[in-house]
C-alpha cells in the first residue's frame, strides 16, 4: 500500500511539472485544450466567474517582467474563457462580429486605453481579431489577439513601452499560441 502511495505520488508530481515544460529560456504552459511559451513561468489564475451569462471558468496566465529583467516586454497574458454554448460558439457566424465587438471595448475600457488597429485572423479554421491598443497616453502599447474556439475565448495580450513595439518577443509569444482538438 505504501509503495502504491508513492507511485501514486511521483505520478502527480511528473504531471505537475510536465505541465510548465521549459525550451531554451522560454517555458511552455499547457492546459486541456491549448499550449503556449512564456519567457518565465507565469501565475496562474483559474476559476470561476459569476456574470449575467452565467458561470464562466476562467484560466489566466500572466507573467510580469521584473523591471531588472532584460525583456523587452512589461507583460504577457493568455485568458482562457469558457461561455456556455447558448451564449456564444464559432459555428455562430451572425454572433461573431458583435461578440469580438463586445470583447474590444471591453478591454478597451477595462486597460482604459485607444484603440489604434484591428483586423480579423484566425487560427485552425477558427474566427480571431487582432488589436493594438495604446496605453497611458502613448507610452505603451498592448497587442492582443482573440480566438474564439467553438465555446472557449482565448485572448494572448502582450502589454509594452512604446518604443520597444513590434519586438520578437511579441510575436514568439503569440505565433507559440496552438489549440489542442
Amino acid at each position: 500500500m505504501k509503495t502504491l502511495k508513492i507511485i501514486t505520488a511521483s505520478f502527480l508530481l511528473a504531471c505537475a511539472m510536465l505541465s510548465f515544460v521549459p525550451v531554451g529560456e522560454w517555458i511552455m504552459i499547457t492546459t486541456n485544450n491549448c499550449k503556449i511559451y512564456f519567457p518565465k513561468k507565469p501565475t496562474d489564475r483559474s476559476g470561476t466567474v459569476n456574470t449575467a451569462k452565467g458561470n464562466l471558468k476562467v484560466n489566466i496566465y500572466s507573467y510580469q517582467a521584473a523591471a531588472n529583467v532584460s525583456d523587452d516586454n512589461l507583460a504577457y497574458i493568455l485568458t482562457e474563457t469558457e461561455y456556455p454554448d447558448s451564449v456564444i460558439n464559432s459555428d455562430d457566424e451572425d454572433k461573431l462580429d458583435i461578440f469580438f465587438k463586445n470583447s474590444i471595448d471591453g478591454i478597451v475600457n477595462n486597460f482604459h486605453g485607444t484603440l489604434l488597429s484591428q483586423s480579423k485572423t484566425a487560427i485552425d479554421g477558427f474566427p480571431g481579431r487582432q488589436v493594438k491598443l495604446d496605453l497611458q497616453q502613448g507610452k505603451a502599447v498592448m497587442n492582443i489577439r482573440f480566438y474564439l474556439v467553438k465555446n472557449r475565448m482565448y485572448i494572448l495580450e502582450i502589454i509594452t513601452n512604446t518604443n520597444k513595439d513590434g519586438n520578437a518577443a511579441i510575436e514568439k509569444f503569440m505565433n507559440s499560441f496552438e489549440i489542442k482538438n
